[in-house]
């Protein structure tokens, strides 16, 4: 059965439910959970997503997360069931609120933006994730051109609210 997914409007207010195919093919815009993974040290957790996704195959991530699936009404539950279908990992996230993620000028997604840090074990989900890299916010920087256009926009943001002492 396929997953289905909330779309929703300007202010982030649910439209209408559809199938996630749906939802892709016509770039309805939509709620995602978006996750900024770091180790305390400087280094960032970065997913290489692999070439089945739906949504830029094979490309780098600089966010754990994914879109929120109909019925989930808590985007801090699905954060966290996305971070541990994805790395294996449960702990702690700062919650930094909801942040519409303009990436394309056809669409735009509701960002459940998040902040965590980790050292530890992770466990790569096979369908999801083919490799992850630990890198600074400079390399991300530098290699922005490998990445989702709209994980770039959250990682950004949150590296904002870390500057400010924010987080």
């Amino acid at each position: 059965m396929e997953e289905m997914v909330p779309v929703v409007d300007e202010n982030n207010q649910i439209t209408e439910i559809v199938p996630r195919s749906v939802m892709r093919r016509n770039e309805m815009p939509h709620r995602a959970s978006y996750i900024v993974l770091g180790d305390g040290e400087g280094r960032f957790y970065i997913e290489k997503r692999t070439m089945i996704k739906d949504y830029c195959p094979g490309m780098l991530d600089a966010c754990i997360g994914g879109v929120v699936q109909a019925g989930e009404d808590d985007i801090v539950l699905s954060a966290r069931r996305e971070l541990m279908e994805e790395l294996g990992v449960d702990t702690g996230l700062k919650y930094l609120g909801w942040k519409k993620l303009q990436h394309k000028p056809s669409t735009f997604t509701w960002a459940g933006v998040f902040y965590g840090e980790y050292k530890g074990k992770i466990v790569m989900q096979e369908s999801e994730v083919d490799d992850v890299l630990m890198l600074t916010a400079e390399e991300v920087s530098s290699r922005a051109g490998e990445f989702t256009p709209d994980s770039l926009i959250a990682f950004r943001f949150v590296q904002e609210r870390l500057r400010e002492g924010k987080i």
